[in-house]
């Protein structure tokens, strides 16, 4: 309940993207998620077709299939979302160039733009630097396409609506890239990084995020995955490449510092008066609901809750030109996109929450 309450108001979106199940960093999905309320998602740009399985023979396809119930499982605990491409994992690759030699770079970069424009999130994250480094050549693709995705989702031209499923540009805020530590040293700071607090403690959970992330990663089974929750603190490091506009205008406090996460970036949309005024009046309604709330009591925010959902779902009627017959998200462009999408997410989550406060 604590949960689906502290998800109103929250309007910033993350896509965190890698190569294969098991890439990505679950505790940070996990504190995004569930200790900042914040819509996060994984893009798989494979299935781990082309690995070993740990608990039975199936291979290939088969096991492509397994890996993807593994990942939705893993979101379920962790709290965030997943999505695919097309690519097929062929098994292990040394190179970038051995790798696009066999995954067709315009049609996977056509999906995670895809991914991009129907997601809409604020804050891109590779999990893979696109290096040698990285080892896997899929690993490197991944990183490097990443970046090309980030650049080219808002260009038209290049992919144009028609390339996308009809879903309308969209340009993402900053790109970051993974800075993990293991082991030794993963609780120190490390310079040119932001630091996230991966292994704060959630009341309502009763256990920090870094354990609900240990409970996430042993959903890859047959890949053996899992083991006990560290106890120690715990920090993940990711580091700015783009900002747009460039970082010299932000600080490093934050992963949103100096964007705009509140309802307020809509007040120059054409809306209608009736939505306009929903808009305006969502954060009161918000206050109202935190004023109202008690975990041993929740049917006493049943009331605001009501009312925060028929704002929002007043707010929502007033995106213009957003619904397309057949498209399960938003299809506009831009800030009006950025709207529809937030709007939506505001309802769902209020359903959610009025359902868990009726009882």
């Amino acid at each position: 309940m604590g949960e689906a309450v502290g998800g109103l108001g929250v309007s910033v979106r993350v896509l965190m993207i890698g190569a294969h199940p098991d890439d990505e960093d679950t505790q940070l999905i996990t504190y995004l998620a569930k200790g900042r309320h914040i819509e996060t998602a994984y893009l798989s740009l494979t299935r781990g077709d082309g690995g070993q399985n740990l608990i039975g023979n199936e291979l290939g396809p088969l096991l492509g299939m397994i890996r993807t119930q593994e990942l939705l499982a893993a979101r379920r605990i962790d709290g965030g979302r997943q999505y695919f491409t097309r690519a097929y994992d062929f098994g292990f690759s040394k190179t970038a160039a051995e790798t696009f030699k066999h995954w067709p770079s315009d049609s996977i970069l056509r999906d995670m733009i895809s991914v991009i424009r129907a997601y809409r999130p604020q804050v891109i994250i590779s999990v893979w630097s696109g290096t040698p480094r990285d080892g896997h050549g899929h690993h490197q693709v991944s990183g490097i396409l990443s970046r090309e995705a980030f650049d080219l989702a808002g260009d038209t031209v290049r992919y144009p609506r028609s390339a996308t499923n009809g879903l309308g540009a969209w340009t993402p805020t900053v790109f970051y890239r993974s800075a993990r530590v293991f082991g030794r040293g993963a609780d120190q700071p490390m310079p040119g990084t932001l630091p996230i607090d991966v292994g704060a403690y959630d009341v309502l959970e009763g256990r920090t995020y870094a354990a609900i992330a240990a409970e996430s990663r042993s959903q890859h089974r047959s890949q053996g995955q899992g083991n006990l929750a560290p106890l120690e603190p715990r920090l993940d490091h990711v580091r700015l490449e783009v900002a747009l506009p460039p970082a010299s205008s932000r600080d490093s406090t934050s992963l949103f510092a100096g964007m705009d996460t509140s309802f307020a970036r809509f007040a120059t949309l054409p809306l209608p008066a009736a939505a306009r005024a929903a808009v305006d009046s969502l954060d009161g309604a918000r206050t109202e609901i935190a004023r109202r709330l008690h975990l041993a009591d929740p049917w006493a925010a049943v009331v605001p809750i009501a009312h925060f959902l028929d704002l929002a779902q007043r707010a929502a009627a007033g995106a213009r030109g957003c619904a397309a017959t057949g498209m399960p998200v938003p299809v506009c462009a831009g800030a009006m996109g950025d709207f529809a999408t937030t709007m939506d997410e505001q309802v769902r989550r209020a359903k959610r929450a009025l359902l868990l406060a009726a009882g």
